[in-house]
């Protein structure tokens, strides 16, 4: 997984509860990777996407990260927290970007790579609604899966889904080989999966005339995600799921907070 232009994702997520109630969910999305230091890119491909500057669609860095280091000290620091030792090079934020101003990322990803492109680094940013925000930091070694797949894992211990408690192990498994995205997270409790997601993706150039071809869905992209997950949540209300409260004063609810 080597650093890679500034791209736009079309893709889908799908998301699949095994217990106590079945359920699954899958809806389109589109999403964009780009340098977090500002996205190499023709001048005139920046009339269609802004960068830390309004505009129909951007990615505004503020939106990640913590309050008070900029963004690449934040990923630095939350990276040598967890084993990094650097040096760092170019750094990649895959994310949902801004539509008319407003975003909701459940999960942003941080590509971290050596000066050689070499990805020594993972992060998965993880939000919930209640504009609370969690770093889940890894290093990552050599690749050995034939598959491409860096596989990591990790104890949940944020507050995501009313349905779900602070408790059980996330396992993840990422790829970003061509053209194509994956990233899979399964939460595992008691020795059992209790619930999957999914984000496949399709990469193509961060460009106006692919914003143009993917208008629709960029446009409606925000509301997509925040209804489409506040209707599947109304759905397993309905199917009888107990409601588990989040930790208020813990960075479950604190917005901006890891």
């Amino acid at each position: 997984m080597t650093p890679r232009p500034a791209s736009l994702l079309i893709g889908q997520v799908g998301h699949t509860r095994r217990r106590p109630r079945h359920h699954s969910l899958r809806y389109r999305v589109a999403s964009v990777l780009v340098d977090i230091d500002g996205p190499e890119m023709p001048r005139s491909h920046r009339l269609g996407f802004g960068f830390n500057r309004a505009a129909l669609v951007s990615l505004q860095t503020r939106d990640h990260g913590g309050a008070d280091l900029d963004l690449r000290d934040w990923v630095e620091t939350r990276l040598r927290d967890a084993g990094v030792s650097g040096p760092f090079g170019r750094i990649q934020l895959l994310a949902a970007p801004r539509v008319l101003g407003l975003a909701f990322n459940p999960v942003s990803v941080f590509f971290a790579h050596a000066p050689d492109g070499t990805l020594i680094g993972l992060i998965f940013e993880v939000s919930n609604f209640h504009s609370g925000r969690c770093a889940y930091a890894f290093p990552v070694g050599p690749m050995t899966d034939a598959d491409g797949l860096v596989r990591l894992r990790t104890e949940k211990r944020f507050f995501v889904s009313p349905f779900n408690p602070v408790a059980g192990t996330y396992h993840f498994r990422i790829s970003l080989e061509g053209d194509r995205y994956r990233l899979g997270i399964q939460l595992e409790r008691d020795g059992e999966v209790v619930l999957s997601a999914a984000h496949t993706a399709r990469l193509e150039d961060l460009e106006p005339a692919r914003l143009r071809a993917a208008a629709w869905l960029v446009a409606t992209n925000t509301a997509r995600i925040f209804f489409g997950i506040l209707w599947e949540a109304l759905k397993l209300r309905l199917k009888g799921l107990a409601l588990f409260a989040p930790r208020r004063g813990t960075i479950d609810t604190m917005p901006g907070r890891h």
